[in-house]
């Protein structure tokens, strides 16, 4: 039999990542912050792409290319440091309009030459065999190949819309068999991902990280208010029906406008601040999607881009009578450029056409552990922390029957799941039921804002009491809202918006996560509640656990009391 075709995908920006794939299939993918213990990591993937040839038993000599996602990416210090470039008006913008292309040429000439220096020195890629994918077209790969729905033979209209990426802030692309044709591209300077992101830092939070706190909050800003305060960023940028593009409105790029907003938006509530700006969001993508749908005549739909992370947009989205079937793939930020780019180098080589390897089955596509390695984790924390241990047995029953006694457990079990969302091998879960189970996971871990939802996992044959999906969107990734159920107030109350009673559902099928389906369908059997409370693994700031010692040293340093490993149940002794 001969070998699989191996291909590595890198995205060496924020949030880097290492993927690989085989015969089009991602066997392994890894967002480098699990390795290094900081959020967001950024730069090239050294770590992530060391564990992906682990996970796969292979060496760089065995790989059949390499591809980067974006033409051109900026080095790690620039990224790291984005005030300097954040910060910024209409004045800066006119100075920067004056630097030569020539000088943009040669920066972009020597970034592609240390890209593939950094590949080179660290694994033996020959520098022929290195190849890269433009931004947007990376992000529609990811999109597109991993799509569950059976599209065979119909074209498939796909949309991308991010802050940026290789000048480009959105596109949309007619896709059938193996041709991408785009039809549109939205530059960067009328980026609705960039006005979101100023908006964040504006609140005083983390642009591209904590853009899902401002849509958290925006339910509980005043209709009217928002209203009212939307007319700002609609005079930033407006759609372009004809050409499916997003436009300046005047000559501020939003590349620039920090200022202009801060100007406007001084003494605006934070609150009608957040709900002013998903107003705008929802409005802007809803009549994109609308738009290229009459233009097209193509009602499904594909979606990439940081901009699809905002899953209360996604829903508004979905609710469309004209859109047939929807698919955002999951952890559409940057973090999916890696396989996306991958996928897209194998099709184009090989020119198959059945993108079936490619759909994306479940995302726990990282590392796992042996039981060799969980034991002398655990051996090595009882030799100096104050814990006890249950060894053997069912896991999973015990955990079933601490949540039915209103306790937190920690589940770091399996695979590790790739993407910004926890699902279930690397969570924190809880009985939903109870609305104060929300201030004892912020007490004791998670430090959310008090506004904050949590999200539910939810047994597949339950889901219908939970929440309606008329139009079959699979929701098993967490990346759409929806409206939850009457049940569902009483039986996932801690796990809904608190504000609009909307659910970030994980729907579980035993095909997808046996063990974790298993467990729930325990709990539904005690409880005759069908879902649990689930949120990611991790203290607030840090990225999620990766392996055993990650998972006990949380447990050490957060107010957690139990920890579910693959062969043990850890207590940590505390003083009551």
């Amino acid at each position: 039999m001969d070998r699989p075709i191996y291909i590595l995908g890198i995205h060496d920006g924020h949030n880097a990542t290492a993927s690989l794939i085989a015969d089009g299939k991602v066997v392994v993918a890894v967002q480098e912050e699990r390795l290094t213990r900081r959020k967001n990591e950024v730069g090239y993937p050294r770590r992530a792409i060391e564990d992906c040839l682990r996970i796969a038993g292979i060496g760089g000599g065995d790989l059949d290319g390499v591809t980067y996602a974006s033409l051109f990416m900026h080095k790690a210090d620039y990224l790291e440091n984005i005030e300097p470039w954040y910060l910024t008006g209409l004045a800066e913008q006119r100075i920067d309009a004056q630097k030569p292309i020539d000088y943009q040429r040669l920066i972009f000439e020597q970034r592609k030459t240390e890209r593939i220096a950094d590949v080179g020195r660290h694994i033996g890629v020959a520098a022929d065999r290195v190849t890269f994918v433009e931004h947007h077209l990376a992000h529609l790969a990811a999109a597109y190949y991993t799509d569950f729905h059976p599209h065979t033979g119909q074209p498939v209209l796909g949309l991308t819309c991010d802050g940026a990426g290789d000048n480009l802030a959105a596109t949309v692309s007619v896709c059938h068999g193996n041709a991408l044709q785009r039809v549109s591209a939205t530059s960067r300077h009328a980026s609705l991902g960039k006005i979101y992101s100023r908006v964040t830092m504006l609140l005083g939070m983390k642009p591209w990280e904590h853009e899902y706190k401002v849509m958290g909050m925006a339910p509980y800003a005043d209709p009217e208010r928002s209203a009212a305060a939307a007319e700002t960023l609609r005079s930033l940028i407006r759609l372009d029906e004809d050409n499916l593009q997003f436009v300046q409105c005047g000559e501020l790029s939003t590349n620039y406008c920090y200022q202009h907003l801060r100007d406007c938006f001084e003494r605006v509530r934070f609150d009608t601040i957040a709900g002013a700006t998903q107003l705008f969001t929802e409005e802007l993508l809803v009549a994109w999607v609308r738009a290229a749908i009459r233009k097209t005549g193509i009602p499904d739909v594909v979606c990439g881009g940081g901009v699809f992370m905002n899953v209360k947009a996604n829903q508004a989205i979905a609710q469309l009578p004209e859109l047939r079937s929807l698919y955002v793939v999951p952890s559409a930020g940057d973090e999916s450029l890696a396989f996306g780019a991958a996928l897209h180098r194998y099709y184009q080589q090989t020119g198959r056409t059945d993108h079936s390897d490619s759909t994306f089955e479940h995302l726990y596509l990282g590392g796992d552990y042996t039981r060799e390695e969980e034991a002398a984790a655990v051996a090595d924390c009882t030799s100096r922390c104050p814990i006890e241990v249950v060894a053997g047995g069912d896991v999973d029953a015990m955990v079933v029957d601490l949540l039915a006694k209103g306790q937190i457990v920690a589940r770091c079990r399996g695979r590790m799941e790739w993407g910004a969302r926890a699902l279930g091998n690397r969570s924190l879960l809880a009985g939903a039921d109870n609305l104060r189970i929300t201030e004892q996971l912020n007490a004791k871990i998670k430090q959310r804002d008090f506004w904050m939802p949590f999200a539910p996992s939810i047994r597949a044959e339950s889901s219908a009491r939970y929440l309606h999906d008329p139009k079959d969107l699979h929701p098993h990734f967490m990346t759409l809202a929806f409206d939850g159920s009457a049940m569902a107030s009483n039986d996932l109350a801690a796990a809904m918006h608190p504000r609009d009673h909307t659910l970030r559902p994980q729907v579980v099928t035993a095909a997808v996560n046996p063990q974790y389906h298993r467990l729930l369908s325990l709990f539904e059997l005690s409880s005759g509640r069908g879902g649990l409370l689930n949120t990611s693994f991790n203290i607030h700031g840090e990225p999620i656990v990766y392996s055993p010692i990650d998972a006990i040293d949380v447990l050490m340093r957060s107010g957690l009391e139990y920890l579910a490993l693959d062969n043990h149940i850890v207590r940590k002794r505390t003083a009551d």
